[in-house]
């Protein structure tokens, strides 16, 4: 895939590459400032552990610059794909970029039939954003990650034969 951004008709388009080792620090820092993660106060440390989860990928939105993240884990759910993390930073949030990384991780998923992720329930945008994708709350893990707060695990029906 192309390391950068593609100019479409005066606009950057969004490339997605794998991260580079320069990459990674600005995708801890952006982790640990956005929300789930700020709310429950998990440090820089915390989130670098997340990113060099064992199976897992990193990919870069590109737009010019790093415009959002994804980690994605091929057997990260029940031997299922799983959407790890997907954060994209503030100025870019409501220009495409999260639709982009969901559909880029599908497209990952090859020949698998459902693809998993957790969303917090006070993050109701991320929420609507994979709902429009077709991801659909399959369960709730009440009081997870801390008291008074559950976490919707999610699911998509990929319809590809294995």
């Amino acid at each position: 895939m192309n390391d950068a951004a593609i100019e479409d008709e005066g606009e950057l388009k969004v490339v997605i590459r794998p991260a580079a080792e320069q990459d990674f620090e600005w995708c801890v820092r952006l982790m640990a400032a956005s929300d789930p993660w700020k709310r429950y106060e998990c440090s820089e440390e915390w989130c670098r552990r997340v990113l060099h989860w064992r199976g897992s990928a990193l990919y870069i939105a590109d737009r010019g610059k790093p415009a959002g993240f994804l980690l994605l884990h091929e057997r990260g759910f029940l031997g299922s794909p799983y959407i790890a993390v997907l954060a994209v930073p503030e100025e870019f949030r409501s220009a495409g970029i999260g639709s982009d990384l969901i559909e880029f991780a599908e497209r990952e998923f090859g020949p698998a039939r459902h693809a998993f992720l957790v969303v917090a329930s006070f993050n109701e945008r991320a929420r609507r954003l994979y709902e429009r994708h077709g991801y659909k709350v399959t369960g709730e893990l009440p009081d997870f990650m801390v008291e008074g707060t559950s976490e919707f695990l999610m699911c998509k029906r990929l319809d590809r034969h294995m």
